[in-house]
């Protein structure tokens, strides 16, 4: 089989969807499978390099996070129109008919091609929950993403519970959607203390504190868990500061207003975006991993987490309670106050946190790359059977 996959999404610094595209890629290829990376590799790091974007900072934060190196300001525009011309030519040899069996796109908007599609849909928030999304992206789902959803020969998604909502709210037959869990990145696994304590002093951070790990943005319900936290006595705070691990995202200017005039000077730490290579021992150093969100396709950090040896305290939400398969503590998202306590009882009952990690590692080891080439694999099949038939009726 010859798959051709957008690897856009794996540009520059990674987030879910990039880590996704690149673990993915690989581990088909160890199935068998010949994977074509569009645009390729080399064309992708240069535009990377040239016209990657800089994420927001809010007003206090260093300014130098917003600036770019001359060559970069003076060749970006040009740039632009160069790279778009390069990628159509490489479109019209990687998406040829007769050389290529499938086209997967690993985050949400397929290019229009002439050969089958499958389109992995990691969750419908921008869809259900527009107003947690910028209104051009929200406008983009509407315009470009639901018109087209029957058009693609397979969906896959993230878990059983993303699966259910996919089904349910854009009206498929339960024969065009298969559920392929994301695996958890090997590098993610309980480390020695003493590689975890070099880390965390090189990076400025406490020996222990609760952690949150992803995009600072409205459906992550950082709002709540800020305000719970800075609630705490100082001497709790100062025993166990709250670090944020991720950048920041879109809508995010009330969270950054309060961050700058009440959480910063109350234990909370935004470390922004960190290294890969970093962010094990970053798990492994939290006391807890405290994950609030309103709406998860899947909940990627709780699964690292767990294979940390983690204890992780999380919202109800369906897709996270699925990973955590009984893992750690679920909590109500809306009610800050079972939040601070239970933040309360992790920084006073060392005994109850040792209890939440007990058997993480062992649920996340089912979440590999090599089942999720699996799975992925059993969608493939299925949008070459529809695709046959489509032949088949013309």
């Amino acid at each position: 089989m010859r798959v051709v996959i957008n690897a856009m999404a794996a540009m520059g610094k990674r987030t879910g969807v990039g880590h996704y595209t690149v673990e993915l890629t690989k581990a088909l290829r160890r199935a068998g499978v010949c994977v074509v990376e569009y645009p390729h590799p080399l064309s992708a790091r240069l535009r990377s390099r040239l016209v990657e974007e800089v994420q927001p900072v809010p007003q206090g934060e260093t300014v130098n996070k917003q600036r770019r190196s001359f060559l970069r300001r003076v060749v970006r525009a040009p740039f632009r129109w160069s790279w778009r011309a390069w990628i159509e030519i490489e479109a019209r040899q990687a998406f040829r008919p007769r050389l290529v069996d499938l086209y997967h796109e690993p985050n949400f908007f397929p290019l229009r091609t002439r050969i089958p599609t499958v389109v992995t849909v990691h969750d419908l928030s921008a869809v259900l929950h527009p107003e947690w999304h910028p209104a051009d992206r929200a406008a983009k789902f509407a315009t470009e993403f639901l018109p087209r959803v029957r058009d693609f020969a397979h969906i896959l998604t993230d878990s059983d519970s993303a699966r259910e909502e996919i089904l349910r709210t854009l009206n498929l037959p339960e024969d065009r959607v298969t559920r392929a869990y994301p695996g958890v990145r090997p590098t993610l696994r309980p480390l020695p203390r003493e590689e975890v304590a070099a880390t965390l002093k090189r990076l400025g951070l406490p020996a222990t504190y609760f952690l949150h790990v992803g995009t600072i943005e409205p459906r992550k319900n950082l709002q709540m868990l800020l305000k719970a936290f800075t609630s705490l006595p100082a001497e709790m705070r100062d025993r166990c500061p709250l670090v944020l691990v991720g950048p920041w995202g879109w809508r995010y200017e009330e969270l950054a207003a309060f961050y700058e005039a009440e959480a910063k000077h109350r234990n909370v730490i935004h470390l922004g975006y960190v290294t890969e290579s970093d962010l094990p021992a970053i798990y492994n150093g939290a006391k807890a991993l405290v994950f609030p969100t309103w709406y998860e396709g899947f909940g990627l950090p709780a699964a690292e987490m767990l294979a940390c040896g983690g204890a992780v305290i999380a919202s109800t939400t369906p897709a996270v309670a699925e990973v955590l398969g009984g893992c750690g503590m679920l909590l109500d998202p809306a009610d800050p106050d079972t939040w601070r306590n239970a933040m309360t009882r992790a920084i006073n009952e060392p005994e109850w946190v040792e209890e939440l990690r007990t058997g993480g590692v062992m649920r996340a080891a089912e979440f590999t790359w090599a089942n999720c080439a699996c799975d992925t694999l059993i969608g493939y099949q299925a949008a070459l059977k529809v695709a046959g038939l489509n032949e088949g009726v013309k």
